[in-house]
């Protein structure tokens, strides 16, 4: 779920950015591309909401189309990490200071029709961490012409149950 409210938020703050006044755009046909680093460690909550410190390394790539009253946009993130589970009291004990591996894996494309605020994107993100493998989020949002944003198709595949861990 936690997926879900970032697309959202991407979708809001584009559609929000767009549809500014005075908002420039670039000339019809212009492609902006940027790739991002992703390497470094930071501390955050893992799969199982147990404080962790991540060590990543990875990248983002970002295109921009702008043609006419259409702009398109295709953001994708690779990211392969070790999570180190932090020895506090909220972990389990056996879980204390183990490490995993994990994978993400994501694409969002978005459309947007200049003329009015109206946008689609599509998301994909496949990941894993530790013992979970194999888990999924595909999901469509629309936003229309008033700005709402709506869930047109999502899908789910998520079997995360840390209570059920065994050491």
């Amino acid at each position: 779920m936690h997926r879900l409210m970032a697309t959202a938020g991407l979708a809001a703050t584009l559609v929000a950015a767009l549809t500014l006044p005075g908002t420039t755009l670039a000339s019809p046909g212009q492609v902006y591309q940027e790739r991002t680093s992703l390497d470094g460690t930071f501390h955050d909550l893992n799969i199982c909401s147990w404080p962790s410190t991540f060590t990543a390394t990875g990248q983002t790539h970002l295109v921009v189309v702008e043609s006419g009253d259409q702009l398109h946009f295709t953001f994708h993130e690779t990211a392969n990490y070790s999570v180190t589970v932090d020895d506090d009291p909220g972990v389990p004990e056996a879980f204390r200071g183990v490490t995993w591996r994990g994978r993400n894996e994501e694409t969002i494309v978005g459309n947007f029709d200049l003329a009015g605020p109206r946008a689609v994107f599509h998301s994909v993100n496949l990941f894993s961490e530790g013992p979970f493998h194999g888990l999924s989020v595909r999901e469509t949002l629309v936003v229309d012409a008033n700005g709402i944003i709506r869930i047109d198709r999502q899908v789910i595949d998520e079997d995360i149950d840390c209570t059920a861990l065994t050491a």
